[in-house]
């Protein structure tokens, strides 16, 4: 189905929206907003409008009927977690017997009926405050021999399954990551109906969406102002991104919505958020220290939602990162999402979590996934940090260019390259 643009203005965002749904139907999507002069000579003494341009007769949404196989899947929901340990010393022995037996042939011959691996010591126990280290061993050895498994088919894993593997690390899945999956889907399923390629692909997607967590978007409770923080380095799209969010609770959900900026680094930082909130119309307030932090949220203490902005800054200038918790600790934020780059390489994004940690951010939100087409790494630090997702943004379309990330969407982005036409706008 074709495009057309059309533009539509009024005196507010909100009224200049209302009127394109209005005209055009609630399928219209805002391509662009702006300020413009209408009436008045030669371009002066006329009246501020915001102008949007609006996308019309955008393809629908396919929806599609869970297949036999999906609806038994998720009524057995029998899929263990990919993190899961060996629990005892046995278990993890037989790990090793099943690896040799598979990669190397019969184990050789041990007297006197010894175990055929080196056996753990039983004289003394394991002393206190290194049973965690072990276990952590442990748990590295286990997943080199899934990665082991899956990169030598026929040893391990059957030959069919080698290309499953191969495409998520073609992907940017992480090699133990990828073994995990592949090691989720054939555990205790059998491996005839297994062969068939269509039935994998299905108990891989489901596979993929129990691992990721996502928290369903910033929740407002009436009667109760929530602060929701940005921050991580620099160039990914906090501004533009915090901008998106302001717009979508005030026109959408019709909620109080205010702005603080703590970005005194950059230059045109402020003017830039100030020309978004002059257009959503709603407050915006600069902090330089955490003693206006707080008092800026005094002020702010009657509205549903204030969103902050941060300085970018380099995940090594750890300087500056705790400058900023210091300004966090006086705000006292209900929510930090820490902003990450589809397209940074993964080594990067390691470094950006492992050191805005301190911050202790409660979900990511990745920007930039129009500009790539490997999405693996998603996946790999949302598996490595252990935290959820809670936006995905995929455009610099102010406030269209937002979703409520969904583990569906994130399965259909890592699996297929490509994001569901089904995924969720920025409604929570």
């Amino acid at each position: 189905m074709g495009q057309r643009f059309q533009k539509v203005r009024g005196a507010t965002l909100e009224e200049a929206y209302r009127k394109m749904q209005t005209k055009y139907g609630l399928d219209a999507v805002v391509v662009s907003t702006r300020q413009v002069l209408e009436g008045g000579i030669f371009g002066y003494f006329g009246k501020r409008m915001v102008e949007i341009t609006a996308s019309i007769s955008m393809p629908e949404p396919v929806s599609r009927t869970p297949s036999a196989v999906e609806r038994k899947y998720v009524e057995q929901n029998g899929v263990r977690d990919a993190a899961s340990k060996p629990r005892t010393r046995e278990e993890f022995e037989q790990l090793i017997r099943d690896a040799q037996r598979r990669m190397q042939g019969p184990p050789r011959p041990a007297a006197s009926g010894a175990s055929p691996v080196v056996a753990f010591p039983k004289r003394a126990p394991v002393p206190e405050g290194l049973g965690e280290d072990v276990r952590r061993e442990l748990q590295d050895i286990r997943e080199m021999m899934q990665v082991l498994y899956a990169e030598h088919p026929g040893a391990g894993l059957p030959t069919e399954f080698a290309p499953h593997y191969r495409a998520l690390v073609s992907r940017g899945v992480s090699r133990k990551a990828a073994a995990a999956l592949i090691g989720l889907v054939v555990k205790d399923t059998g491996m005839d109906v297994l062969r068939d390629p269509r039935v994998f692909s299905e108990r891989l997607q489901f596979a993929v969406r129990r691992e990721i967590k996502t928290t369903g978007g910033i929740a407002i409770h009436g009667g109760e102002c929530r602060l929701v923080v940005l921050t991580g380095p620099t160039g990914v799209g906090k501004t533009t991104n915090l901008a998106k969010l302001a717009a979508h609770y005030a026109v959408h959900e019709r909620a109080r919505v205010a702005m603080l900026t703590c970005d005194t680094y950059r230059v045109a930082a402020v003017d830039q958020l100030r020309v978004y909130a002059n257009i959503i119309g709603i407050p915006l307030q600069v902090v330089n220290d955490a003693k206006e932090a707080a008092e800026s949220m005094k002020q702010f203490q009657d509205y549903d939602l204030v969103l902050m902005d941060t300085a970018g800054g380099s995940q090594f200038n750890l300087e500056q990162i705790n400058e900023l918790k210091g300004v966090l600790h006086a705000a006292r934020p209900h929510e930090i999402m820490l902003v990450l780059s589809a397209t940074t390489h993964i080594d990067d994004l390691r470094s950006v979590v492992t050191n805005f940690r301190c911050l202790q951010p409660a979900s990511l939100l990745f920007t930039k996934l129009d500009e790539t087409r490997q999405y693996g790494s998603i996946l790999n630090i949302l598996l490595e940090a252990g935290l959820p997702l809670s936006y995905v943004s995929v455009g610099q379309n102010v406030p269209d260019d937002i979703r409520v990330a969904t583990p569906g969407m994130i399965a259909n982005l890592v699996l297929e390259g490509r994001n569901s036409r089904g995924g969720s706008s920025t409604k929570s």
